[in-house]
């Protein structure tokens, strides 16, 4: 019973710093912070979900981060002007972010 009591707790606590170390991207001068692949987030910088918030940021109303916690992301799979790859993320059903989803 000690056992499971253990692993209840030791999984508990794993999804809970799982949901504060979600990466989300924001400017040192920005107000905001963003979801990898929203138009809005420039050359931001990634962070952690909970570094943002304790510099005062807020969630962005366009890509609303706070509702895409869960969604699987991955790296861009377009090709930048110079032929390497795009180093955003992208939680996008066609494997691109919102600059490669155009074209």
């Amino acid at each position: 019973m000690k056992k499971i009591v253990v692993i209840g707790l030791f999984l508990f606590f794993g999804l809970a710093v799982k949901g504060f170390s979600q990466t989300v991207y924001a400017s040192a001068k920005g107000e905001k912070y963003h979801t990898a692949d929203c138009k809005l987030s420039g050359d931001a910088d990634g962070m952690t979900l909970a570094a943002a918030k304790k510099a005062g940021k807020g969630a962005c109303g366009v890509c609303k981060p706070d509702e895409h916690a869960k969604d699987k992301v991955s790296q861009c799979a377009g090709k930048t002007a110079d032929g390497t790859k795009c180093k955003r993320m992208t939680a996008s059903k066609s494997g691109k972010c919102f600059q490669h989803n155009k074209s």
